[in-house]
C-alpha cells in the first residue's frame, strides 16, 4: 500500500477507530519508518541526527546509506545477575559505521521502571542492551512528543556518571561523558520539519518527494487526532548544553 492510500485511509473514521487506538503504537511507528527506507536521500536524517545528538554530524557516517528494520531483540547483557528479557526496540537504523537504536514514542510516555528493575528506565536498559551486542556501533535515539528534552533523558545528559553506574558492565575506557553523548533525543515535531524542508526542494526524486510530502501529511493528521502531540519543530525547545514498553 502506497502511503497516499495511507493517508486516505486515514482520513476515514472508521479506519481511525481501528487503527489509531493506543495499542496500535506498532502500526504508527511502521508507517511513518517504513517508507523511509526507500529515501536514497540522507539530508533529512543528518538534520534530525544532528538536532537529537546536540549538534554532533553524523552526515559522513551515513552517506553511504541506511537499512532500517522493526523489533529488533537485544538479549540482556551478559553478567546481568537480575532478570531480564530481551529488549525489543522499535527501529534500528543501521550504516556502514553506526546502529541507532531508535525508541519511537508517540501514545505512550516512555518506561521510568522496567519489569524486575525499578532502578532501571526503558532508556538505559535499551542503551545497556544496545551497548552489550553492539560496542562502540551503539547509538540510542530516543523520540517523543515531548517539546523539552524528558528527564529520563536529561538526567543522564546532566550526570553521565549516573548511566555508566546503572549499565551492566560500562566500557573502563570510555568517560561516563562520551556514552551520555551517545544517547540522542528529538520529538516528532522535528521529524516532521525535516521531512517538509524536503518538499520545499526542487525534487531530484519525484517519488522520493512524494514520499516526504504524504508523510508530512500523515503526521499533520495524526497530530489531529493525538490532540495535537506533534509539534513544529520552532516549539522543541532543546535545552543547551545539555522499543516499546520495557
Amino acid at each position: 500500500m502506497s502511503m497516499a492510500m495511507y493517508v486516505e485511509l486515514f482520513g476515514r473514521d472508521r479506519y481511525y477507530g481501528g487503527m489509531l487506538r493506543e495499542s496500535r503504537e506498532d502500526e504508527f511507528v511502521s508507517n511513518v519508518f517504513g517508507p523511509l527506507r526507500n529515501f536514497e536521500t540522507t539530508s533529512w536524517l543528518v538534520e534530525l541526527l544532528g538536532r537529537a545528538f546536540r549538534g554532533q554530524d553524523y552526515e559522513a557516517a551515513i552517506e553511504g546509506g541506511y537499512s532500517l528494520e522493526f523489533w529488533r531483540r537485544y538479549p540482556k547483557p551478559a553478567g546481568r545477575d537480575i532478570l531480564e528479557n530481551d529488549t525489543e526496540v522499535s527501529c534500528v537504523l543501521e550504516t556502514e559505521h553506526f546502529t541507532f537504536l531508535v525508541i519511537a514514542r508517540y501514545w505512550h510516555e516512555l518506561s521510568l521502571q522496567t519489569a524486575h528493575d525499578v532502578e532501571r528506565d526503558q532508556v538505559v536498559r535499551t542503551f545497556d542492551a544496545g551497548y552489550a551486542a553492539l560496542g562502540e556501533r551503539a547509538r540510542l535515539l530516543v523520540l517523543t512528543t515531548d517539546a523539552g528534552v524528558p528527564p529520563v533523558v536529561k538526567k543522564y545528559w546532566d550526570a553521565p556518571e549516573l548511566l555508566a553506574g546503572k549499565m551492566t558492565a560500562p566500557p573502563a575506557d570510555v568517560a561516563p561523558e562520551e556514552l551520555a553523548s551517545r544517547i540522542g533525543w528529538t520529538n516528532w515535531g522535528a521529524l516532521r520539519e525535516a521531512l517538509a524542508s524536503r518538499i520545499g526542494d526542487t525534487p531530484i526524486n519525484l517519488t522520493q518527494w512524494n514520499f516526504a510530502k504524504d508523510l508530512v501529511a500523515y503526521l499533520d493528521l495524526i497530530a489531529t487526532r493525538g490532540k495535537g502531540l506533534i509539534r513544529r519543530a520552532g516549539d522543541t525547545s532543546v535545552e543547551e548544553g545539555g522499543a516499546r514498553g520495557a
